[in-house]
C-alpha cells in the first residue's frame, strides 16, 4: 500500500484516517464498521474522586450522586471496615451506620443495603444513588422523597354501618 507523505516526513492525516478505517474493518465483518466510541470529559472533581477510590480500595460501579457525598459514603465505609480490622465486618452494622451517618449530614430517608450478593430495584431521589463495593462488600446507599403523611378523618358514620363496622 502506497503512503502519502506530508512535507515533513511523517504520514499525512488521511494516510493515518485510512490506516486506522482498516484496523476498524479488521475487526468486525466486511462492509461494516464498528462506532467510534464518545469522547468523555472527566471535571477536576471527578479525577479526584476517582484517586480518593483508588486510595481507599473502592470500586464505583454506579452513582447518582455529588463528588462531595460520595467521597463521604466512601471514606465512612473505610473508615468502619478499617475500625473493625480484628473480627470479620457485620453488614447490617456496616449499613445502619451509614444511614444513620448521611440521615444526620444529609436529612432523613436514606436506605442502605450491605453484603455480598444481593439484587436490588430501586427507586431514588434525584442525586441521591451510589452502589460501590469494598473489598468483598458491596454497598448500595440510597435516598427517596419523604413527604409528611396527612391523618386522614374518619368515614362518615353512614359509611361505617354499611359495612357493618363498629365505630
Amino acid at each position: 500500500m502506497e503512503r502519502l507523505q506530508s512535507e515533513h516526513g511523517r504520514r499525512g492525516r488521511r494516510t493515518r484516517l485510512a490506516r486506522s478505517r482498516e484496523m476498524v474493518q479488521m475487526h468486525c465483518p466486511p462492509g461494516r464498521m464498528l462506532p467510534v466510541p464518545p469522547i468523555i470529559r472527566v471535571t477536576p472533581n471527578q479525577a479526584k474522586l476517582a484517586a480518593i477510590a483508588v486510595d481507599l480500595n473502592v470500586r464505583l460501579r454506579s452513582a447518582d450522586m455529588p463528588c462531595g457525598m460520595q467521597e463521604r459514603a466512601f471514606r465512612c465505609t473505610r473508615g468502619v471496615l478499617d475500625a473493625n480490622l480484628e473480627k470479620k465486618p457485620n453488614p447490617t452494622h456496616i449499613a445502619m451506620y451509614l444511614k444513620k451517618e448521611f440521615d444526620t449530614v444529609y436529612g432523613p430517608a436514606w436506605h442502605c443495603v450491605v453484603g455480598q450478593s444481593f439484587g436490588s430495584f430501586v427507586t431514588h431521589s434525584s442525586g441521591g444513588f451510589v452502589y460501590f463495593s469494598v473489598d468483598k462488600l458491596s454497598f448500595l446507599l440510597f435516598k427517596t422523597e419523604v413527604r409528611p403523611v396527612r391523618r386522614s378523618l374518619p368515614p362518615p358514620l353512614s359509611l361505617l354501618q354499611k359495612l357493618n363496622i363498629n365505630a
